[in-house]
C-alpha cells in the first residue's frame, strides 16, 4: 500500500510538475504572443501617424503657398484699382478740356453745340444695361418743329444730357471694366495657381 501511495504521491506531483509548467509555458508563449500584436499594432499606429503627418505638412505647405499666391494676387488687383482710379481721376478732369469747344478746319474756336435726344439717352442707358422705361419722361427742352408743332415722338426731344455728362460716364464705365477685368484674370491666375 505504501507503494500505492507513493505512486499517487508522484502522479500527483508529476501532474502538479507538469501542468505548472505547461500553465508557466503557455502564459509565457502567450504574453510573448500579445507583447508581438501590440509592437505590430503600436508601429502600425506610428506608421499612419507619420503619413497623417507627412499629408497635413504637404497640406500646409500648399494652404501657405495658396495664401502667400493670394495674397499678392490681391496686392496686384489693389495696385490696379488704385491706378485706374487715379488715371480716371485725371481723365475727369480734362472732360472740360474736349467737351466746351472745337477747332475747325481754319482753326477757328467754336463753342460745342452737341445735343443728345431722349431717344438716345435711352438706347445708351439700355446698352449700359441700366432698366428704362419707354414711357418715362426725360428731362430736357421741347423742340418745336419746323411747322412750329411740337414732334409726335417724345424721343426726339433734347434730353438735357451733355457731351461732358457723356464721357464722364464713359471714363467711369472704363474704370469699371477694366477693374472687373483685373479681377477676373487675377482669379483665374489664383485658380491656375491651385492646380
Amino acid at each position: 500500500m505504501l507503494g500505492l501511495t507513493l505512486c499517487t504521491v508522484l502522479m500527483a506531483s508529476l501532474y502538479y510538475t507538469g501542468h505548472t509548467h505547461g500553465f508557466q509555458h503557455a502564459k509565457a508563449l502567450g504574453e510573448r504572443a500579445l507583447a508581438q500584436q501590440q509592437a505590430k499594432f503600436s508601429q502600425k499606429k506610428q506608421q499612419q501617424a507619420e503619413a497623417h503627418l507627412a499629408e497635413l505638412q504637404i497640406a500646409i505647405e500648399r494652404y501657405q503657398q495658396q495664401t502667400l499666391r493670394a495674397n499678392q494676387l490681391e496686392q496686384t488687383y489693389l495696385s490696379t484699382r488704385q491706378r485706374l482710379t487715379t488715371n480716371n481721376a485725371q481723365l475727369q478732369r480734362k472732360i472740360n478740356d474736349f467737351t466746351q469747344r472745337y477747332i475747325d478746319q481754319q482753326g477757328q474756336s467754336h463753342p460745342m453745340q452737341c445735343v443728345f435726344t431722349r431717344g438716345f439717352v435711352q438706347q445708351y442707358n439700355k446698352a449700359n444695361g441700366i432698366p428704362t422705361n419707354d414711357n418715362t419722361a426725360l428731362t430736357g427742352s421741347i423742340i418745336p418743329t419746323p411747322s412750329g408743332g411740337v414732334p409726335a415722338d417724345g424721343k426726339l426731344y433734347a434730353s438735357g444730357v451733355t457731351a461732358r455728362d457723356i464721357l464722364a460716364n464713359i471714363n467711369d464705365n472704363g474704370e469699371q471694366c477694366q477693374a472687373l477685368k483685373a479681377q477676373v484674370n487675377g482669379l483665374l491666375d489664383y485658380i491656375n495657381g491651385l492646380g
